[in-house]
């Protein structure tokens, strides 16, 4: 094969001598233009020609330009050199066979134990992709159980957490613990874009990967379990084709939660009877949280229906939760409480907006004193919440400063 290709690399130099004589000898009678070089026309070296001078070249004619203003001419001069690598280029792709054919006769008997060798590759750069992920996104090793259970500490949505270090921010984690039998579905409310889709995409995602074992973006002291069924509803599936709207295709899939799932069902439905008339959307809604509920399911729901958040404070199995809002900022704080509904902030976000207070005070009469103090009332756990929080934190910090003033008094003493 060496022999073979130092031909060839000699072939192809004598062609190209011959082409730049002939050339040359063009260009100079004036046949051709002074930059004109040649071209490859089915393997075979060739020079492009004007029509009216392809009779004034002695060669083969080969091909011809798609306007018909070039004729591309093999020159007789290098006619037979072309042949002759034409021939070594043969030669080679026959020798490249016979020894491709060898390596593969000697091989063939060791197949099995290649596929083993294979086999065992493949998993190590399976591990070792799982493990430089895991890196990248921060995963750790959880407590697992073959059992439900969920109750993860400083969780975070691997892709958001990935593109929000990009730009320079650091992500909102997430704790949530869900438990059997007293609060294994979770209903979260609160304002929009205050986070309720991002959380329950992030339990969704967090879950899937330790399934699918790779290690998820929580601390240490998490603990996770296995689910046989994770369903899902989020985002719109409405179908022209199947004739299905939002809604309808939301009552689809409810209608398959209901008829596959049980106690080792992890459900995660986001906007949770949204798309129809608030009243029976509401209700319907409720309807289906409950038999969820009498089957066992584990899940997270959003939603904004004061009903739905009414249910998950009277019912063994269910537990409300929101979502931090600024109230003084009027800004998201991303972080989940669990425990309380969460008010909407609609009233809130409305009079930030410019909207009248005329508008605003109209749309309080209309949905009545109930619906109003319910909300205050939302607000005024939101705001305690947060203010308790700041108090624990403070003192948190002023103990830690006592104890070691302490312990350099102590220290002193000793000396």
């Amino acid at each position: 094969l060496a022999d073979i290709r130092s031909r060839l690399r000699g072939m192809s130099g004598r062609v190209n001598s011959i082409l730049r004589r002939v050339l040359s000898n063009a260009i100079s009678q004036g046949l051709l233009e002074p930059d004109t070089v040649p071209s490859m026309r089915e393997g075979r070296l060739v020079i492009p020609v004007p029509p009216m001078h392809k009779r004034q070249i002695q060669g083969i004619v080969h091909d011809e330009s798609a306007s018909g203003k070039t004729v591309f001419i093999e020159p007789a001069e290098v006619v037979e050199a072309n042949n002759l690598t034409r021939k070594l280029q043969m030669e080679e792709h026959r020798e490249i066979i016979r020894i491709l054919t060898t390596i593969a006769d000697s091989l063939r008997p060791s197949i099995p134990q290649i596929t083993e060798a294979a086999k065992i590759i493949y998993h190590l750069d399976f591990i070792q992709a799982k493990a430089l992920y895991a890196d990248a996104v921060g995963g750790l090793m959880p407590h697992l159980h073959d059992r439900e259970e969920l109750e993860w500490y400083h969780a975070c949505h691997p892709v958001l957490k990935a593109a929000l270090e990009r730009q320079g921010k650091a992500i909102v984690p997430l704790d949530i613990a869900l438990s059997a039998p007293e609060r294994r579905m979770l209903v979260i409310s609160g304002p929009n874009a205050g986070g309720k889709s991002v959380t329950l995409k992030t339990v969704g995602i967090i879950q899937y990967m330790a399934q699918c074992g790779l290690l998820p973006p929580v601390y240490e002291n998490s603990r996770m379990g296995v689910f046989e069924s994770i369903f899902i509803d989020i985002g719109d599936d409405q179908s022209i084709e199947d004739d299905l709207s939002t809604y309808s295709s939301h009552l689809r899939n409810m209608k398959h939660f209901l008829a596959r799932g049980n106690s080792r069902t992890l459900i995660l439905v986001d906007e949770f009877g949204a798309g129809t008339e608030p009243q029976i959307g509401g209700a319907i809604a409720q309807a289906i949280l409950s038999r969820f509920n009498e089957q066992g399911m584990w899940g997270v729901v959003t939603t904004h229906f004061q009903n739905l958040k009414h249910f998950a404070e009277d019912t063994d199995g269910l537990v409300n939760g929101s979502m931090l809002y600024a109230r003084q900022l009027m800004q998201p704080q991303f972080r989940l409480l669990i425990g309380h509904p969460g008010s909407s902030f609609a009233v809130e976000i409305a009079r930030k907006t410019g909207l009248p207070e005329a508008i605003i005070a109209d749309a309080e009469a209309i949905v009545g004193s109930d619906y109003v103090n319910m909300d205050k009332y939302l607000l005024d756990i939101t705001r305690d919440k947060r203010y308790w929080e700041n108090k624990r934190a403070d003192i948190r910090r002023k103990e830690k400063k006592l104890e070691e003033t302490l312990a350099r008094y102590e220290a002193d003493a000793d000396n």
